[in-house]
């Protein structure tokens, strides 16, 4: 009888332990399966981003191959990685979350990068088009030998190619200087 009690038990706890991470409300899982070859993805960390410190913006989470707490390791890793946001405003342009994104990323570059890279900023920024509301998921997948597939609520944008590229936006939550340092931390698995 006892050891059918610590068996119910064990299943009872299962789903508690599989738990996808919660914050403000919103669910992201410890472990997910991306693209066609099924590559596992682990949650190394998420966050809550607020602007003006009291309007909750987005969830973020940044998952990886290989989680780590190094950001120039993962910089340099050439492994599938994927930065999430879940939107938490009720209704906000696509592009205004572009062009934050773009204003994130011109501070975590150098001028020459802004130029070099510019085609890939302007093919990035014309991705996000309509109106994002509470709920609203954004994938910005990183894809060895192919560069950044973004994917809005479901629906695949287009890729950006290249790695360098890849790496300039993600330091949009990693860099020098992040959407903020909290966020950064937290993301990093801190």
């Amino acid at each position: 009888m006892r050891a059918l009690s610590s068996f119910l038990l064990v299943l009872t706890l299962l789903p508690l332990m599989s738990q996808a991470r919660s914050i403000s409300d919103v669910n992201l899982e410890e472990i997910i399966k991306v693209g066609n070859s099924g590559t596992e993805l682990s949650l190394n960390g998420a966050s809550l981003r607020k602007t003006y410190m009291v309007i909750n913006t987005y969830v973020g989470g940044l998952y990886l191959e290989t989680p780590s707490h190094d950001e120039n390791q993962i910089l340099e890793s050439d492994e599938h990685r994927r930065m999430l946001f879940h939107v938490l405003l009720r209704k906000v342009t696509a592009r205004k979350v572009a062009q934050a994104l773009k204003d994130a990323l011109v501070l975590n570059i150098s001028r020459e990068e802004q130029e070099t890279l510019g085609p890939n900023i302007n093919q990035f920024l014309s991705m996000f088009d309509g109106k994002l509301k509470r709920g609203d998921e954004v994938n910005i997948d990183y894809i060895p030998g192919a560069g950044t597939r973004v994917t809005i609520d479901g629906d695949d944008k287009g890729i950006v190619p290249g790695k360098r590229f890849a790496d300039a936006l993600l330091s949009v939550w990693v860099g020098e200087n992040p959407v903020g340092s909290n966020f950064k931390q937290d993301i990093l698995g801190y």
